[in-house]
């Protein structure tokens, strides 16, 4: 497996991906490339042909080990991480050998916020926070946010749905002392295809759905067919979930929308009946979706961190915290000296 790196031109450096001006950025010499420069050169592989096998990576159970060319120094990555970076020497790596003809996404959905407008909304979030622990936002910590490209499967499914059933309208009035209610009852039959577009789920097992499904919907008319280069500077994972599983989830749900879909207005008081599908078409694009992401351990339960998740393309932020106990518990005595104050003062004027 060959590691990755795109190279500045200008100074031999590695270039990140920009979210702000869209373009490939070098930190060291601020040299700005665009989608044509950097996408008409070939990377700079960081292992020699013959030898990727050897020295580009090695397999230590579910972790990949590769040697960062670079620094040299070893780096173990999950078996799903398509593209991280070197955590000595930080030179971005898309592991390019992850991303075999079947395993390739079909397009990537650029970052658009950059993470230093990250940081600050995530910090502009975490004010209205009351009762965070005192120091739970060191700036070290802060620091360890990470932009991730998290693999989907966005869905497009045709369907034939019909509806057969029964509407009823009822009148009510007065026929000297009898009360009348006349109740007509019509055979109601609806058919119509329908077409369910951006349905999306998640492409890796490991993926904590709460990181993700907070901060939907993303902008996916904004995506792009898919290259290495926009990786560089960011985490990605692969997918480890196969179209046809998600296609069979997608089904299930969306024929659970038709009956509602072909009964909408019927102008009836009540309308009941069942609703035959038949699936025509689904397809599904695997799609790399963007999300600024910090966690934070959870000491009573390491399966259920604290976490902040925002989209990278629409700012939309959502998030877990941890609550101090002592500050609310505080807060809480306050309060209920304070009612009690005014029970006092209220007693002693009406007694």
């Amino acid at each position: 497996m060959a590691g990755v790196t795109y190279k500045c031109s200008s100074c031999g450096a590695y270039l990140n991906f920009d979210p702000d001006s869209q373009k490939w950025k070098c930190p060291f010499c601020s040299s700005v490339f665009s989608e044509a420069e950097v996408m008409g050169e070939a990377p700079q592989q960081e292992a020699a042909e013959g030898q990727q096998s050897t020295e580009g990576q090695a397999q230590t159970g579910s972790q990949v080990v590769y040697r960062c060319q670079n620094c040299g120094s070893e780096i173990m990555t999950d078996e799903t991480t398509v593209a991280t970076s070197c955590y000595y020497c930080h030179s971005p790596v898309v592991l390019q050998g992850k991303l075999s003809a079947d395993m390739r996404p079909d397009k990537v959905l650029p970052f658009a916020i950059g993470k230093e407008k990250a940081v600050d909304a995530f910090m502009n979030w975490a004010k209205g926070k009351k009762y965070i622990p005192s120091g739970f936002f060191r700036q070290a910590e802060v620091e360890k946010m990470n932009g991730v490209y998290y693999p989907h499967f966005v869905t497009e499914c045709t369907l034939d749905g019909a509806f057969a059933g029964e509407g009823t309208r009822s009148e009510t009035h007065t026929r000297g002392d009898y009360i009348i209610t006349d109740t007509h009852h019509y055979r109601v039959r609806r058919e119509g295809r329908i077409r369910f577009s951006n349905v999306m789920r998640p492409a890796l097992q490991k993926a904590n759905r709460k990181l993700s499904d907070g901060i939907h919907p993303f902008p996916l008319g904004n995506a792009k067919k898919f290259d290495d280069a926009y990786l560089s500077g960011f985490v990605a994972e692969r997918r480890d979930i196969e179209a046809a599983d998600v296609q069979r989830d997608v089904q299930s749900e969306v024929t659970g929308y038709v009956q509602a879909l072909l009964t909408a207005g019927h102008g009836y008081q009540s309308c009941r009946g069942a609703t035959n599908t038949a699936i025509r078409q689904t397809k599904s694009e695997y799609v790399l979706l963007p999300t600024w992401v910090l966690t934070y351990p959870n000491p009573e339960n390491k399966d259920d961190p604290y976490y902040f998740s925002m989209n990278g393309c629409t700012g939309e932020v959502c998030g877990k915290l941890p609550v101090d106990k002592g500050k609310l518990l505080r807060k809480a005595l306050m309060i209920g000296a304070l009612v009690f104050a005014v029970a006092c003062v209220a007693s002693y004027f009406l007694f």
